[in-house]
């Protein structure tokens, strides 16, 4: 893990500590030692009863469950490739589902909130103007922010029908289009940009 695939010294922790769960477990309910763990002590069954014992005897959340049994699905991925004979295995272990997490409810912005947010940058200078612009395309493009600070000129067309392209996680493109007043925002941001830097001093510019 830190040399072939470079993970973190709390990645490898988060990865010991849930295979050293599963041991835990083998030598509370099962009575089984260390030294007497084998793959065989894998399978589905064990997997689906160590579930059970994390939610019900140890009380964790949906969400370490799944962190969990993630770390020991990977470990059986990893042992399936150096041993063909335990395929059947690591593919019965991906099969199995952690309990759902509850979702919690989004909070949004009112739209005060949001006008309150808009009218803190006045546009008086080049810096709020800038971030005045930022924050009106995050908000009518609902993107991510570093999908916003990434974007070209190439990215943006104002013709019929406006929209970006937004380049996301794993260098995935997708199209958004925009609503007219953000084209109309655009428009001036550009144009007084334009225009302040044209009053710059051409100091050793051709």
């Amino acid at each position: 893990m830190p040399r072939v695939r470079a993970l973190s010294p709390k990645t490898i922790e988060a990865y010991r500590i849930s295979l050293e769960c599963f041991l835990g477990y083998l030598a509370e309910a099962e009575h089984t030692g260390r030294e007497h763990v084998s793959f065989d002590h894998f399978d589905r069954q064990h997997l689906k009863e160590w579930l059970a014992w994390m939610t019900e005897q140890r009380h964790y959340t949906p969400r370490t469950v799944a962190l969990r049994l993630s770390a020991v699905k990977a470990f059986l991925a990893y042992a399936a490739q150096e041993d063909i004979t335990l395929v059947a295995l690591s593919q019965a272990a991906r099969a199995l589902k952690t309990p759902a997490q509850p979702r919690k409810p989004v909070d949004y912005l009112t739209a005060p909130e949001t006008r309150a947010i808009l009218a803190a940058h006045t546009g008086n200078t080049p810096k709020s103007r800038r971030n005045r612009m930022l924050l009106i395309l995050l908000y009518d493009t609902a993107a991510r922010v570093s999908e916003i600070t990434g974007l070209t000129l190439q990215d943006l067309s104002l013709t019929e029908p406006g929209h970006l392209t937004l380049t996301g996680k794993g260098n995935k493109t997708r199209v958004v289009p925009l609503t007219g007043k953000t084209i109309g925002h655009l428009r001036a941001y550009a144009d007084i940009t334009a225009a302040s830097q044209s009053l710059l001093p051409q100091v050793g510019f051709e």
